[in-house]
């Protein structure tokens, strides 16, 4: 049995329509159907004003529909209802069973932006004063739920992340496409957050305005206080699997983020597929919204190009990001906050196929291939880094950086490279690192470079076409 959100047709809004429904299928359990044709207007769009809060047990099913997040609203499309109670939740608010279910074209679009961005301090570093937190302007916001499913649905220029999750577990995100203009900071796709373990996402695709998936667990100002301890806030036991998407932005494809003595560890990511088309004329990397767009001091907007994506390669900073030495309240994760993490089977044309930062430990990659414009395989920025073993790296034949990458420095996030090197430290601390299998592309310069401290192993190495193995400082590279 099924309630169909049309028999609500007498209601003020499409919002109250939609609540109505959920609100009476948590009495009965039955599942609610939001229909293509809006019976009350006639119309094949649906306007959300305001937020769809759900209950346990709440299953939502959008059979070809079409949700647009109303003009001025501020509002999520769907959250679960204890997600707006105030604080860190405790176990006795847990809301459980929750599906949001896409048959057909289901789409939920962001549709005209209601003007609300974040400080992020560094374009913008005064932030105009709202009723709302910067999360009331997800598609989707959830908190303190388990089983939560959501299965194939569009999700059209979001206001800010796509789909939100803190303190989630043993739940699922799949078949989930995105499209995405990057005319808007911080659109982000699937944001794991504070909190979060036991969670699958997986067969994702489109184009994003910002990191596609993002784990993130910080202590900063965006990031709520949604535990009462540092653990209960943890990150870990996080599959991502079958990512075939691009950024229209100069962001990583996935990103991996803690800080402030949270931890994120036991995460697998297996099969990631940088798909933007790419050529030699293309940016170094596109440009990105959230340090484009600028505020002036009392916090307003000020204009900006609009960017066009198609006018140069889509190409991103990097496929996989861990780690950053920015966006902390009050320390940088340390040596043991971020481990366990198992990467495998990327295909990158970024910048940087996989780079780290700050510091990782007993960790693991596997079958990183670049192509096209690709340039660095893996960079090590400032940080520790220790038993990380990569295996089986590979450039593609005709695989070439652009010019622009010779010299590249990046003053906000302290990221520099000088010259053409496969493997690049950049004052890193390295123990017990280990490259096994190795192809290198035939224009680079030399397999490791930079500076640094530590040793380095490898085996398997071929850099046949390439003058030198190493004109890294300070790291001492030996063969296994």
């Amino acid at each position: 049995m099924f309630i169909d959100v049309n028999i609500y047709k007498n209601l003020e809004t499409d919002s109250d329509m939609i609540q109505a429904a959920v609100d009476a299928a948590a009495l009965t359990g039955e599942t609610v159907v939001i229909p293509k044709i809006n019976a009350r207007t006639g119309k094949s769009v649906w306007d959300i004003t305001k937020t769809i809060l759900l209950d346990d047990e709440s299953t939502v099913v959008l059979q070809n529909a079409h949700l647009r997040l109303g003009d001025g609203a501020f509002c999520n499309a769907f959250a679960n209802r204890n997600s707006k109670l105030g604080g860190a939740i405790g176990k006795e608010h847990t809301q459980r069973n929750i599906s949001i279910i896409g048959i057909g074209s289901a789409i939920l679009d962001g549709g005209m932006h209601n003007g609300m961005y974040e400080d992020n301090g560094i374009a913008r570093k005064v932030m105009k004063k709202y009723d709302y937190h910067m999360t009331e302007n997800c598609m989707m916001y959830f908190r303190n739920v388990e089983n939560l499913k959501i299965d194939n649905i569009t999700i059209k220029n979001q206001r800010y992340w796509g789909i939100c999750m803190y303190t989630t577990s043993y739940s699922r995100v799949s078949n989930i496409r995105f499209i995405s203009e990057s005319n808007v900071p911080n659109q982000d796709g699937v944001d794991i957050l504070n909190g979060c373990h036991d969670v699958i996402v997986e067969n994702i695709t489109g184009s994003i305005g910002d990191n596609i998936i993002a784990i993130l667990a910080s202590g900063g100002n965006v990031y709520r206080k949604v535990t009462n301890t540092l653990r209960e806030g943890d990150i870990h036991n996080i599959t991502v699997r079958n990512v075939i998407a691009y950024g229209v932005c100069g962001c990583a494809l996935i990103r991996l983020l803690n800080h402030d003595g949270y931890r994120i560890y036991n995460v697998r990511i297996d099969n990631v597929i940088e798909a933007s088309p790419w050529s030699e004329n293309d940016a170094s990397v596109a440009q990105n919204p959230d340090l484009v767009i600028k505020t002036d001091d009392e916090g307003n907007i000020l204009p900006w190009k609009k960017l066009i994506p198609g006018e140069k390669g889509y190409r991103t900073e990097a496929t996989i990001i861990i780690g950053e030495s920015y966006w902390y309240a009050e320390e940088k994760a340390k040596m043991g906050d971020t481990f366990g993490i198992s990467i495998s089977n990327v295909m990158s044309h970024s910048r940087y196929g996989v780079w780290l930062n700050n510091t990782l430990l007993d960790s693991s990659f596997d079958n990183i291939r670049m192509f096209g414009n690709g340039f660095m395989a893996v960079y090590f920025g400032e940080g520790e880094f220790e038993n990380v073993r990569f295996s089986n790296l590979s450039y593609d034949k005709e695989c070439k950086p652009l010019k622009s990458d010779e010299h590249i420095y990046i003053d906000w996030n302290k990221t520099e490279s000088k010259g053409f090197s496969c493997v690049y430290f950049n004052g890193s601390k390295v123990e017990k690192v280990l490259f096994d299998n190795m192809k290198c592309g035939k224009y680079m310069d030399s397999v490791f470079g930079g500076h640094g401290t530590g040793n380095v192993l490898y085996s398997g190495l071929d850099y046949s076409e390439i003058p030198k193995l190493t004109t890294v400082d300070g790291v001492k590279v030996e063969e296994r």
